[in-house]
């Protein structure tokens, strides 16, 4: 393993990064410095204080040359099968290395290995860590989820042609698109372990400089993975995100001609939430074909009889009777028999259409081939996040990540910024392609009537070899609970929410105790959001 390092001028960062090298539980890596031709002599002086274990070299460049070019040089000048980068002046942890070289141990076939990272200010204070999740292309495609310390095969580097100097700034997260992307997923490790101790750079305090100087790397990002999209023959619009600017909103294309969305609304009675429901569907959603199909769970109220034939008048709509005691499941597994689109969008009647384009938006996500089930973001009445996609906990703990966060909040570590891969979306509005829901068998009507149907939906998509994920660009209101009341309130609903419970912690008690989107650093609380877990200590306060 060869960590490469570009000199950067100052004599106090290169002895702050080799200091951190020389201090390493395992010495079983090499060190190559590359720097310009008037350094050398510093550098070479800086070099004999780094522990005799560990073999450095020294390679300085012909010409004056950008970082870039250094790690460039770096890259050429070393045989070693895993290389990463260090920036001059950043530190590792004493136990990265080894860290690292256990991972490798026990993935043997895997191509990228990256870890968490923070940063360091003045006083050596650490702040902003970065709790990152297991490899997320969607994220990555987001804002560089291997950005830090990133190990890669040098051979897969130089496949994929190595730094390329026309996307700076963002050479790093171009480069690590174009190794990591293709990957298998299961090439790409992630060690949720803080590892990389970030310099804070001086520019970070300097007001409207920071903002110009984030705004030309984001550019620059948006411009690389559209050069990504285009090389892969990939039809994808990449924007910023209205959240964020530094995030990329990725815009998948939607097939021509359009799928036909067929979407299914339970209801028992509540003719007022039904009514806006439709309403924002067949006024304000944009979307060429869509089917709507009501399925009426015993509604006897006389307001919602006469909605129903109000509603049928549009062509689109279609009231489909499914009796007998509520079951969200089976009541869904009834209407996708009875509906005829490609896409299936599940839609609890207490959602709120708040723009046009959300429909759009998830089953574009949708038709991708390797995607699975789509979520969107959705409000509560108050504009805070009700859901953003379902991080799984031990327990079992179904939690919403990011819940209580601000309409416009980034969330912890952007979640609530960019598109995301989760083991899990909420039933309460979710896109699949009717292939996938039948390949798999549906929602669980026996065990799961009510709770968890959704959780187990989405995990046999997942075991049948697709991603799910949970796009912030589709944002709608949700009256979460509206319609059939919340479960505590009657023991006999206590009950039957303990038995689905029960099964589904049997069924997958592996996915509850290991969600490999959780961050163990990091703990949700459905009432007061994301804390850090005890292990992780509390030298930082979380970032959001």
């Amino acid at each position: 393993m060869t960590f490469a390092i570009a000199d950067s001028g100052s004599d106090e960062a290169l002895h702050s990064t080799l200091a951190s090298l020389s201090a390493q539980l395992c010495h079983r890596f090499d060190v190559v410095v590359a720097c310009d031709p008037s350094r050398a002599e510093a550098v070479g002086h800086a070099l004999l204080f780094v522990r005799d274990s560990i073999n450095v070299r020294l390679v300085p460049a012909s010409a004056p040359a950008s970082r870039l070019e250094l790690q460039q040089l770096a890259l050429e000048h070393t045989a070693e099968p895993w290389f990463g980068v260090i920036l001059a002046g950043d530190r590792l942890a004493a136990q990265a290395v080894s860290s690292i070289q256990l991972t490798l141990a026990k993935w043997p076939d895997a191509a990228v290995v990256y870890a968490d990272e923070d940063w360091i200010a003045e006083g050596q204070l650490r702040c902003k860590p970065r709790f990152k999740s297991a490899w997320d292309p969607e994220a990555q495609l987001g804002f560089d989820l291997l950005d830090g310390l990133c190990v890669m095969r040098r051979a897969n580097v130089l496949a994929a042609g190595g730094f390329r100097a026309e996307f700076e700034p963002a050479a790093g997260y171009d480069l690590h698109c174009r190794v990591a992307i293709p990957l298998p997923c299961s090439q790409v490790r992630h060690v949720p372990s803080v590892l990389y101790h970030r310099q804070v750079p001086p520019i970070i305090d300097a007001g409207d400089t920071r903002q110009a100087v984030q705004a030309y790397a984001a550019a620059a990002r948006r411009v690389a993975a559209e050069a990504a999209f285009r090389q892969a023959g990939v039809a994808a619009e990449v924007l910023p995100s209205p959240i964020a600017e530094f995030v990329n909103h990725v815009r998948r294309p939607l097939p021509s001609p359009a799928p036909r969305v067929s979407v299914l609304v339970p209801t028992r009675d509540r003719a007022n939430l039904v009514r806006t429901c439709l309403d924002g569907l067949l006024r304000k959603t944009d979307y060429p074909d869509f089917e709507v199909l009501i399925l009426d769970n015993d509604s006897v109220e006389p307001a919602t009889l006469s909605l129903f034939a109000e509603l049928a008048a549009d062509p689109r709509v279609s009231v489909l009777r499914v009796p007998g005691p509520f079951n969200f499941s089976a009541i869904n597994n009834a209407g996708v028999q009875a509906s005829t689109g490609e896409v299936l969008l599940f839609l609890n009647n207490d959602i709120e259409i708040l723009d046009g384009g959300w429909l759009r938006e998830m089953v574009g996500e949708a038709m991708r081939p390797d995607i699975g089930c789509v979520g969107a973001k959705l409000l509560y009445g108050d504009g805070t996040v009700q859901h953003a996609g379902v991080m799984l906990q031990s327990g079992p703990l179904a939690m919403h990540v990011c819940r209580t966060d601000g309409a416009t909040d980034t969330g912890l570590d952007g979640r609530l910024a960019g598109t995301r891969d989760y083991l899990a979306v909420t039933g309460a509005c979710l896109a699949v392609r009717r292939q996938v829901f039948e390949q798999v068998g549906g929602f669980d009507g026996e065990h799961l009537p009510v709770a968890y149907n959704d959780i187990d939906l989405c995990l046999k998509v997942n075991d049948a070899g697709y991603r799910n994920v949970c796009t912030p660009f589709a944002s709608l209101l949700h009256l979460e609970s509206a319609s059939r009341g919340h479960d505590h309130v009657s023991e006999e609903k206590q009950q039957r929410a303990a038995r689905e419970q029960a099964h589904a912690s049997t069924k997958w008690i592996d996915r509850f105790e290991h969600d490999p989107y959780h961050n163990p650093n990091v703990q949700w609380d459905w009432l007061t959001g994301a804390h850090l877990a005890p292990s992780a200590g509390q030298q930082w306060q979380l970032a959001r």
